[in-house]
């Protein structure tokens, strides 16, 4: 069951007691990182075909009006002519049976699982495309499993004014495995996501059955 497996997924991050946040500022990426991240993280882990398992964000839900479908993530690690480390991310998403497909950067820093994201022209229904242009998208990797049945936990941050703006939390997963979106979960937990994924567009699933061009 459902409970079962999260429970059992759970074990592997018991420990201290989950950060706990507001939304008054967002918390930095030591904050949010389990504390394995900072020492093992490497960028090459970022890299390769992922499966969106699961979100919050309002930019994937309710922009597509529809419960969206099929939302995938491909990374590859590029360097800009400078010879600084990005990451270049095309990252699809359908909506009301039409595939949307999307660039989006993030530029490496010399914090381990931390990046600069950017997202120069938005492909959502209903989003203006020139709207992210000049938006800074912080995102932290929080944490992870490496290897081919791997997963990336994923969360971006905006505040302004005494105030969090924009979160958006992703679940990337190497695998359609249902053990998988629950471990991320209970890792999500651990780190004091729930704050988020239990209010407001709380966590939406993605359905990734009769997906056209994924992996089976």
């Amino acid at each position: 069951s459902r409970i079962v497996a999260l429970c059992q997924a759970a074990t592997s991050f018991a420990g201290a007691p989950p950060p706990q946040f507001n939304n008054t500022q967002c918390p930095s990426s030591h904050e949010l990182q389990a504390p394995h991240v900072a020492a093992d993280f490497r960028p090459e882990f970022l890299e390769g075909f992922f499966y969106e398992l699961a979100f919050h964000d309002y930019m994937q839900w309710p922009l597509c009006p529809l419960a969206p479908r099929c939302i995938t993530s491909s990374k590859r690690l590029q360097r800009h002519p400078d010879g600084a480390p990005y990451v270049n991310d095309t990252w699809n998403i359908q909506c009301c049976g039409k595939v949307y497909s999307n660039g989006l950067f993030f530029n490496l820093t010399s914090e381990p699982g931390f990046m600069r994201g950017y997202w120069p022209t938005a492909s959502v229904p209903y989003l203006p495309k020139n709207i992210t242009r000049n938006v800074v998208y912080p995102d932290t990797v929080v944490d992870f499993k490496p290897g081919p049945d791997g997963w990336l936990l994923e969360l971006q941050c905006i505040s302004s004014h005494g105030r969090v703006l924009y979160v958006g939390i992703n679940f990337y997963s190497k695998t359609k495995d249902e053990r998988n979106f629950h471990e991320i979960e209970a890792a999500a937990r651990a780190r004091g996501l729930g704050f988020w994924m239990d209010r407001g567009l709380g966590l939406t699933r993605v359905d990734h059955s009769n997906c056209s061009g994924e992996p089976p």
